[in-house]
């Protein structure tokens, strides 16, 4: 188990909640959020941890993290702890990975999404599909690739683990049924910050410098 409480506590050290990813768009969203921060203070060190969607909201609200990146603004509507920047990072595309093809949207009826994913249920529930919740992206593509569920709904950056798993019977679908802007959140005892974080993440849109390290970093999106 990581240690992070001590970690929230110093004076300038910010605890970054991220997800089980070891593919390119983790990469880029990583180097961006580092960058957005070091032009904002160059004092600011940031401690990343690995931490579940749902663990991560927790530990938000409760003020044991400082940031939680890669989110949506439907994760955190209803925590008055949370805070996000106006500026989003990105936007992202939600694609279906099916069984050895990927039909329409309105093909599927069993379909599975990461727990605590809320864009995947808002998709589900446009789609009127029957949602089957799997603790990891790892897990639910299993569940592809043994036919045990039609089909997974997940962010694009999800590609790059069915090669590494050797999925062989998993294919995504070529074009997004959702595009979604990305954000993170920070506590709300870091609010000053907020007007420096648009700021930087402005500037750094309008310079190319965003897509820039979404490129460097192979990212999809």
């Amino acid at each position: 188990m990581v240690c992070w409480l001590p970690l929230s506590g110093l004076a300038n050290t910010l605890t970054v909640a991220y997800r089980d990813h070891t593919g390119a768009m983790s990469s880029a969203t990583k180097a961006i959020v580092e960058r957005v921060f070091d032009s904002v203070d160059p004092q600011i060190e940031l401690a990343w941890i690995e931490m579940p969607l749902a663990r991560a909201e927790n530990a938000l609200a409760k003020g044991i993290i400082d940031i939680d990146f890669g989110r949506t603004r439907l994760v955190y509507q209803d925590t008055p702890q949370a805070l996000y920047p106006s500026e989003s990072l990105f936007s992202v595309g939600y694609h279906l990975f099916g069984h050895t093809y990927v039909g329409n949207p309105q093909d599927y009826q069993r379909v599975v999404g990461v727990i605590g994913d809320q864009v995947a249920q808002m998709i589900a529930d446009k789609y009127q599909w029957e949602m089957v919740g799997a603790r990891s992206e790892r897990a639910a593509l299993n569940m592809v690739n043994s036919n045990r569920v039609q089909a997974m709904v997940a962010y694009v950056g999800v590609a790059s683990i069915i090669e590494k798993e050797q999925l062989t019977n998993v294919r995504m679908g070529d074009n997004p049924i959702e595009s979604i802007p990305i954000y993170f959140a920070i506590h709300q005892r870091h609010q000053a910050l907020l007007e420096r974080l648009d700021a930087s993440i402005g500037k750094m849109k309008k310079s190319g410098e965003m897509a820039a390290l979404l490129e460097k970093h192979g990212a999809t999106y």
